[in-house]
């Protein structure tokens, strides 16, 4: 069920990229919610955006799963040295990001390239039915078995100013702890 989820979410990720890179700004209405995708930095490939949505996904999965050695190996070696164990990184990621641990809903928006990563926002509703919008950086892999890694996650609530911005505009390299 989890695997036929995960195609379905990312076939609705494939398609809002699709109309993202035709306009230079599109809305899309989901669910009542309305989510702004912005193409207006430069382009991500639609090879890259497809992996990178893969790998932020299948760490998804194994929070859902409490796979913490699974979760920590999509983790970019910056986060492994600052939890040092998989426990360790699991453990925070309960405790700090619950939204990221069981998130309720996760629609994946446009990625953006700020040159040397790719910034992938995810918006998320909790259990609670909050919104929030993950802002993960990702960086090529090198020598690994997945082409990209999680070097780190910022989390906002929605409001009506972060999800019309682009990721650019709401946070700082120095913000992405995890």
């Amino acid at each position: 069920m989890a695997k036929m989820l995960s195609s379905v979410l990312l076939c609705c990720f494939v398609s809002e990229v699709a109309m993202a890179t035709v306009q230079p700004s599109a809305q899309l209405q989901k669910n009542g919610l309305h989510h702004v995708l912005l193409a207006s930095s430069p382009t991500v490939s639609q090879t890259n955006a497809i992996s990178i949505a893969m790998v932020v996904q299948a760490q998804l999965d194994a929070f859902a799963a409490d796979d913490a050695s699974l979760a920590f190996s999509y983790a970019a070696p910056n986060i492994k040295a600052m939890f040092g164990t998989p426990e360790k990184f699991l453990q925070m990621v309960k405790s700090s990001y619950p939204v990221v641990y069981r998130p309720a809903s996760v629609t994946f928006l446009v990625p953006e390239s700020d040159g040397a990563a790719i910034i992938q926002p995810v918006a998320m509703t909790d259990a609670q039915g909050s919104e929030w919008v993950a802002v993960y950086r990702l960086e090529p892999a090198s020598g690994q078995g997945t082409s990209w890694l999680i070097a780190g996650c910022v989390l906002r609530a929605k409001s009506s100013q972060t999800w019309a911005l682009s990721a650019f505009k709401w946070y700082t390299t120095d913000e992405l702890i995890y």
